[in-house]
């Protein structure tokens, strides 16, 4: 199957286009989409875009925020591309994928599951690996040096640890209302149980309390935004 991502859908936007883009995952053994939002071309041919990805959350897709959110608006002012992927594989019939609403088909995690039923959930080396190398590949005017990442929710969890996992790689992190504790908390348990097994030592890997914890003398860009009347409390 080719893994060169096919444009299937372009809109306007702010002076720029998103674009959605179907492929092939090696990573993920299945078909995945993921959207990119282009900004008004530059007069100079020669600059690049910097990149923004975004990691959406639980029954989340590629869609979500590219048609919710309006970020395109400040994306197009000030010359950032934004890349969304899709939050989990699709398609691969796992007995039990759709069975609730936060594990499985939506809810990935943005880790490497380890259990052999969910092996093809390897979210976080498709966001890590996969897909800025078919960014880079295809995308000239992407400049994927300069990526920032920034996520809600679960994504807002896959955003913090994938940063905190990979500081040499990304110049900035945001998440909002993000899952920063997933061991200790119901969602987080159910997933790291089954995608990753009893050890809970490798659970702390995709924890960025945990993974924080380890830091000393580091600097790091972090942005975390709680609205403290949410409905969905910080976790």
């Amino acid at each position: 199957m080719d893994s060169k991502p096919t444009e299937i859908s372009s809109s306007k936007m702010f002076g720029g286009f998103n674009k959605r883009y179907k492929h092939f995952s090696p990573t993920l053994g299945c078909s995945m989409t993921f959207h990119i939002y282009f900004p008004p071309s530059p007069q100079s041919l020669s600059k690049k875009f910097p990149v923004l990805y975004w990691l959406s959350g639980l029954t989340c897709s590629d869609e979500n925020f590219i048609t919710k959110s309006g970020a395109q608006r400040a994306a197009s002012s000030e010359g950032v591309a934004l890349i969304v992927p899709d939050t989990s594989p699709r398609g691969l019939n796992v007995e039990g994928e759709a069975d609730s609403w936060d594990f499985g088909v939506g809810a990935g995690f943005y880790l490497n599951a380890t259990q052999e039923k969910w092996k093809n959930w390897r979210m976080y080396d498709y966001v890590v690996k996969e897909l800025p190398n078919l960014v880079k590949e295809n995308f000239p005017q992407l400049d994927t040096s300069r990526a920032s990442i920034s996520g809600h929710s679960m994504g807002g969890h896959g955003a913090l640890t994938i940063y905190l996992k990979n500081l040499d790689k990304y110049k900035s992190a945001s998440a909002f209302a993000p899952i920063v504790n997933p061991t200790n908390c119901p969602w987080g348990q159910k997933a790291f149980t089954n995608y990753l097994g009893g050890n809970k030592a490798d659970w702390e890997e995709y924890d960025a309390t945990n993974l924080v914890a380890k830091f000393r003398d580091v600097s790091a860009t972090i942005l975390i935004d709680q609205k403290m009347t949410s409905s969905w409390p910080i976790s």
